[in-house]
């Protein structure tokens, strides 16, 4: 397990209390003492931990200026604050979409909060999509010389509001409609990564443009329009609503993130001979990830209005008991997801091209543990009724997992496809649940595979004391694919033999992933004092 140690399972439980769990990291003695520095670090407060910091952090970590803002504890080697700025553009998109009309899935009747129609927009309730040209802003040298009211939030979607460049606006819309053509002259164009082929590939299958699916589908939702086999205008318009809210982040900008550390990749490979030490696109990866109100803040802090990817980590490990102090705190993921953003950094400045694949690999992988865990959590409260919000929240976290699930066992896809596209809810919770977990195993990509479990997922929780959902695996369980594997074993001594190895193997394995956590922890900084 790459981080963190929740609670052991052992035979099911049936009852909904019990002791909250230690849900601490299990390093190692040198890696307990260096997450307390880092901590301590970041309150600036305890002087006697002083010393220590600054030598296992070098002399970035006190009295030196950064040249850039940090994001969460990464420090950039390049100005990428523009970049991480396109956050804003979804806090506005959001704020203009409206309140929620609290209606049944599928129900157009009327509410008390949209006394009209509950499928369609109100001029006081949801921005309507006008593409008129609303944020046409006029950029020159990163500054804006002209004021547009831009305020509708298809509008902001499609052209951009805060997020600027040179001489133009960065824009959400744009990341997945250009995907087709993006880094087309590059080794590995934006089509071909490894993770958005899969996602391309799947999306095809189901109707959907190959490339342009991202786009596709928040058009849709704010069109009101069919896609595929949803129909967007009949779902309700909270439904739609989640659906943009949501999607943006997990459709559009995660796969740009992933894009981001290609980019650095093939730069790596084409400039092998030229060290280009201000790893930009990795930077930018960081950026996408992390978003422009982590800027500032160290290791570990609480960041109150983050609402990107990083901030998602640490929503849901408090719905499943995965923070690092167990219902509180930094998810555990985005403390791995930290180490190795600042290891892939430290590669891509010294050219150290197969390694960075790799992390890239890794990175994207933990990347959408939090999206298993939304989709768990809104599998749960869809089970026995569905309302428009909550079943809207189940198709953005399941869209974003689904291609990947597919590719593992197209069964558990296809059982999760039918809640989340067809709104069938016919089948076995437990078992589509079930379906699901055995895909872990082998979730993901390349050397992703294996980095998330039913320990790193952890249990669905209403507060601490309550468990809502215990999972049904383990980290040692049979994958679906490997059901027959104890047959063809068979059983007894031989069987004894195996499980031996396999503990030689985990127990080396689990030292070395303790080490190079201990190796890149002390690496995650804190803005200078």
């Amino acid at each position: 397990m790459l981080f963190g140690t929740p609670h052991t399972l052992t035979t099911r439980r049936t009852h909904t209390r019990r002791q909250r769990p230690n849900l601490k990291p299990t390093f190692s003695t040198p890696q307990e003492h260096t997450t307390t520095v880092i901590t301590d670090m970041k309150t600036r407060s305890n002087t006697l931990t002083r010393p220590l910091v600054a030598v296992l952090l070098g002399s970035h970590a006190f009295g030196v200026k950064a040249t850039y803002q940090y994001f969460a504890g990464y420090e950039p080697l390049s100005n990428v604050t523009h970049h991480s700025m396109i956050d804003l553009d979804l806090k506005d998109i959001i704020d203009g979409l409206g309140p929620n009309c609290g209606e049944d899935l599928n129900d157009c009747s009327a509410t008390p909060a949209c006394p009209g129609n509950a499928c369609q927009y109100s001029a006081d309730d949801m921005s309507f999509p006008t593409d008129e040209a609303q944020c046409a802003f006029t950029v020159a040298n990163y500054a804006k010389i002209n004021a547009p009211a831009c305020s509708n939030s298809y509008d902001i979607w499609m052209d951009g509001k805060n997020s600027l460049k040179e001489t133009a606006v960065r824009s959400i819309s744009k990341f997945a409609s250009g995907a087709e053509s993006k880094g087309s002259d590059a080794a590995i164009p934006y089509k071909d990564n490894a993770f958005i082929k899969v996602m391309n590939e799947y999306w095809e299958s189901k109707g959907l443009d190959k490339y342009t699916w991202g786009f596709d589908m928040i058009k849709a939702a704010f069109d009101g329009t069919q896609i595929g086999e949803l129909n967007f205008g009949t779902v309700g318009r909270t439904f739609r609503k989640e659906a943009i809210k949501k999607g943006l982040l997990y459709l559009n900008v995660y796969p740009y993130a992933i894009w981001e550390m290609q980019d650095q990749i093939n730069d790596c490979r084409v400039d092998g001979t030229n060290e280009d030490p201000s790893v930009k696109a990795w930077d930018e990866a960081v950026a996408f990830w992390a978003g422009s109100q982590t800027r500032d803040y160290a290791y570990g802090e609480t960041i109150d209005d983050d609402n990107f990817i990083y901030a998602l980590g640490d929503k849901r490990c408090a719905n499943f008991g995965t923070c690092a102090t167990g219902f509180s705190g930094t998810a555990l993921v985005n403390q791995e997801l930290l180490a190795l953003f600042n290891r892939g950094k430290e590669q891509a400045r010294s050219l150290e091209c197969e390694p960075i694949d790799d992390i890239h690999e890794k990175i994207g992988t933990l990347m959408m543990l939090p999206f298993i865990q939304g989709t768990l959590r809104y599998l749960y409260y869809t089970k026995d009724s569905q309302d428009a919000k909550t079943t809207g929240e189940l198709w953005a976290f399941a869209t974003a997992i689904l291609p990947f699930v597919n590719e593992v066992n197209p069964t558990a896809a296809e059982a999760l496809y039918k809640r989340a596209w067809l709104l069938d809810f016919s089948g076995s919770y437990e078992a589509d649940k079930k379906l699901l977990e055995k895909t872990y195993s082998k979730f993901g990509v390349g050397a992703g595979k294996g980095s998330i479990t039913c320990e790193t997922i952890g249990d669905l929780y209403s507060d601490p004391q309550n468990m809502l959902s215990e999972n049904t695996c383990s980290s040692s369980s049979l994958s679906d694919n490997d059901d027959g594997l104890a047959l063809k074993l068979g059983l007894g001594l031989g069987a004894a033999c195996v499980a031996c190895l396999g503990l030689t193997a985990m127990s080396y394995s689990k030292e070395r992933k303790t080490k190079l956590m201990y190796d890149d922890l002390v690496k995650i900084k804190a803005p200078p004092v």
